[in-house]
């Protein structure tokens, strides 16, 4: 298996969209401040992909309201 190293930043490539979602997403966490961090990225990001179906078991959204 051949490994491609890294020993200089010039070798790496940003998609150009990476920087301003990765701000979005961490102002998103900052203001919620959720329990369950990885329930409530997945959740995050699963609704911004547009992925139908319920949300991520443990998320902000799938807990009981009565909980907070």
């Amino acid at each position: 298996m051949e490994v491609n190293r890294i020993f200089s930043a010039e070798q790496i490539s940003v998609h150009p969209e990476l920087p301003s979602m990765l701000k979005e997403y961490t102002k998103a966490v900052i203001k919620a401040n959720p329990k369950d961090l990885l329930a409530f990225s997945a959740e995050y990001f699963r609704k911004k992909a547009d992925i139908p179906g319920d949300p991520v078991p443990g998320s902000e959204e799938s807990s009981d309201p009565q909980e907070n």
